[in-house]
């Protein structure tokens, strides 16, 4: 999650004086003060990473918990668990010792550019429960990004093909939109991108690759607006929009994939291997995967282009108005109706999960498949002059820091930064990890 991202839902969630919104009838909450130790028999479950309310009791089915971000409650006696944003963890900043019993939970939807610590086991084994963008997480976070199966039908912003083939002649649009200024990344998309533009017509907006300006009020800050209807007309023009996530991780799926697919351009994707089973339809978008080259990529594309049948193929959806995939229904279905915030859905999920494997003494180490991502590699480096990409050492630098940090909490030792790096450094250097 960005900052803004995460700022907004803060502001949702009540960080900022507003109250956490009611989910279900039964959700029954109350405040308990702050800055003074009270005392509780219910399990008392800690924020360590500021977030949301602070100071409720809530109701999790048959149970009961009490929640906090009060570091006050570090040292109560029915501190049960304590949980983490990944975004937000520092090693400096950790609960040491870490008291016998005490479980950690790990809540993180951002892919591994944003802490790379976690794409490996040996940190992940530090922590008992997860929230993830993986299926396999405690609660699942792969739809946190989808609004909804009403926006996947809508045609709000859906724009038929005709429409669309007169738009590419009268504002000489290309058949591909890209929007990125993100140029850094562990899936190096950019490169891929660059070789398909030899074979094909893309328009970049954005940092990366740029080669187009967008138009009005988007041009001084798309970023800002990613959810505004403007932003999303503008995309829906296009028959099709490069969809590249930044980094290549089970089930971790972004609006990359879902914006395209709510205004009825075609999605081109790469990034999540396992990603067609949340697709709509069986043929919703078209993935890199399937294509040995940049170039036989493009020419499927040119053949799709020619055949506006064929092309809409992949948008019925939007056509015939009908969502065929039963997982994603399911999932999408299990959600109250008129959530404000999606993201607050499933914390609050999540914290309920705790709070009942808590009450029924259930706890496990996380495994690597809650976080399954794939190695950074120069597999898209068509150009050999290009330096070697170099996520792949940061990569091993910090399986080093994961190792490290597991042997400074088992000896319930406290960490400095500068020491840390220092050492995490040095086990790279003499391949120790």
């Amino acid at each position: 999650m960005c900052w803004m991202k995460f700022r907004t839902f803060l502001l949702i969630a009540g960080f900022f004086g507003a109250s956490l919104i009611r989910l279900t009838p039964s959700d029954e909450e109350t405040s308990i003060s702050g800055g003074e130790l009270v005392d509780f028999y219910d399990p008392v479950i800690l924020w360590w990473t500021p977030f949301g309310s602070d100071g409720a009791s809530r109701t999790c089915g048959k149970f009961k918990c009490i929640f906090t971000q009060d570091r006050v409650y570090w040292n109560h006696q029915n501190l049960k668990a304590i949980l983490f944003y990944g975004s937000n963890l520092e090693i400096h900043d950790l609960p040491v010792p870490r008291g016998s019993g005490i479980k950690w939970g790990l809540l993180h939807e951002e892919s591994p550019r944003n802490n790379l610590m976690f794409v490996h086991q040996e940190t992940l084994r530090l922590f008992n429960y997860s929230s993830t963008f993986s299926r396999f997480s405690d609660v699942p976070l792969t739809l946190v990004d989808l609004p909804g199966e009403e926006d996947l039908l809508s045609k709000k912003y859906f724009i038929p093909t005709k429409e669309k083939n007169r738009l590419m002649n009268e504002e000489n649009l290309s058949p591909l939109l890209y929007l990125q200024s993100n140029c850094d990344t562990l899936s190096e998309r950019d490169l891929y991108i660059s070789e398909l533009m030899k074979y094909i017509a893309v328009d970049a907006y954005g940092a990366c690759l740029n080669n187009r300006k967008l138009p009005g009020p988007l041009r001084d800050n798309y970023i800002g607006r990613l959810n505004s209807g403007e932003l999303k007309k503008f995309v829906g023009k296009y028959k099709f929009t490069l969809a590249f996530e930044n980094a290549v991780c089970e089930d971790y799926i972004t609006e990359k994939l879902w914006r395209p697919l709510t205004v009825g351009s075609v999605p081109i994707y790469y990034g999540s291997p396992s990603f067609k089973d949340w697709l709509p339809n069986n043929s919703s978008a078209v993935a890199v995967q399937d294509f040995k080259s940049p170039k036989d990529l493009a020419e499927f594309l040119h053949q799709l282009m020619k055949n506006d049948t064929l092309y809409e193929q992949y948008l019925s959806h939007k056509l015939i108005h009908e969502i065929r995939n039963d997982r994603l229904l399911e999932n999408l279905r299990k959600r109250p109706k008129g959530l404000f915030s999606v993201f607050e859905y499933y914390l609050r999920n999540f914290e309920c999960q705790v709070c009942e494997k808590i009450h029924r003494n259930e706890s496990r180490t996380v495994s690597k498949e809650e976080y399954n991502c794939e190695k950074p590699s120069e597999k898209f480096n068509y150009n050999r002059k290009i330096v070697k990409n170099s996520w792949i050492d940061v990569w091993n630098i910090e399986k080093c820091g994961g190792k490290l940090l597991t042997e400074y909490l088992l000896k319930n030792q406290s960490v400095k930064s500068t020491e840390f790096n220092a050492k995490k450094m040095e086990m790279h250097k003499e391949n120790k990890c």
